[in-house]
């Protein structure tokens, strides 16, 4: 694999994963809410079919993407002394991402989850966050990282680790992709103040609109235009819209393929685009390749067995248009 001279800090959430598989498992429409859900009978016994273990988090899964890509990755965050804990490390180091900065907590496990997956490919999670709800700036001695970019998922909403490692990575010339969870999005005021400080904002549409408001995603992004030299909103099967240099570009699917699992997908986008920046490819460049990664895991169970090994990707066909 051929390799990058660029240094990636991925920062965030890591779990073991398991997932369940079965017929019992399919989804069913409210007949009120219209949405799909999952109802199981208290004290039932329920038969599955198969079970798979992986890790996961979003920081783990980026690191991975970029590994794979030829970069130089490595992963902060918090797990516990424990078989989970020690899983997450085996396949960090398999995959090549420098391990030498987690953070071990001395009463917490390892984050958890278990993830029910249905035929469609829509799953349900549930998840004990343990230990890596708990990174703090104090854990990390800020100061002394050193990278070309940082990749910042989750911090469980600590804005106060957030800011910390945007200003270091501001007076040292770090460029920082940011992926927000639900915590820091429920502080959306403090969140946004934060937003200058960063090179690329990825969310799905959902998350993006709680930033910047808008009926559509596209009148979303165009909102957050601006704030930072790149815009990213997700929308699942239905493609993505970018806005970057005064331009919105609207992405598709990479391919049409039935979603085995959708777990990780936003993961595999995000850091896919940011692979691409880092090594030198213009902006519909980036985005195929996040496309294609997500395209890719989506295909197959867990969010890092379909992550992309470096190699060419086809440029998708883009939508360009000026915004406003």
């Amino acid at each position: 694999m051929a390799e990058v001279n660029v240094k990636i800090l991925t920062f965030g959430g890591a779990t073991q994963d398991v997932f369940l598989t079965g017929k019992a498992l399919h989804a069913r429409r409210d007949v009120r809410s219209r949405d799909y859900v999952e109802q199981f009978p208290l004290g039932a016994k329920i038969e599955v079919e198969h079970v798979y273990f992986d890790t996961g988090g979003g920081a783990t899964n980026a690191a991975v993407t970029f590994a794979r890509q030829g970069l130089q990755a490595g992963f902060i965050g918090k797990i516990g002394h424990d078989p989970a804990g020690g899983e997450v490390v085996r396949v960090l180091r398999r995959e090549g991402v420098a391990v030498d900065r987690i953070v071990y907590d001395t009463k917490l496990n390892t984050g958890y989850s278990t993830i029910l997956l249905a035929g469609s490919g829509e799953r349900t999670i549930l998840t004990h966050r343990g230990a890596s709800h708990e990174l703090k700036a104090k854990d990390i001695a800020i100061r002394y990282l050193e990278a070309d970019w940082f990749y910042i998922t989750s911090l469980a909403g600590n804005l106060d680790l957030l800011s910390k490692l945007l200003k270091h990575a501001n007076n040292h010339g770090i460029q920082v992709a940011l992926d927000p969870g639900n915590a820091e999005l429920a502080q959306a005021k403090k969140l946004r103040a934060l937003l200058p400080l960063i090179t690329v904002l990825k969310a799905n549409a959902e998350e993006l609109r709680a930033l910047f408001g808008g009926e559509s995603l596209r009148e979303t992004v165009s909102r957050g235009a601006g704030v930072c030299p790149y815009v990213i909103g997700t929308n699942g099967p239905h493609g993505s819209l970018a806005a970057a240099g005064g331009k919105l570009y609207q992405a598709g699917e990479y391919v049409k393929a039935k979603a085995v699992d959708r777990l990780g997908a936003g993961d595999a986008f995000g850091s896919g685009f940011v692979a691409g920046l880092a090594k030198g490819f213009a902006v519909e460049d980036a985005i195929s390749l996040a496309a294609a990664n997500a395209s890719s895991v989506v295909s197959q169970i867990g969010a890092k067995t379909g992550i992309l090994k470096t190699g060419r990707v086809k440029r998708m066909k883009l939508k360009i248009s000026d915004i406003g």
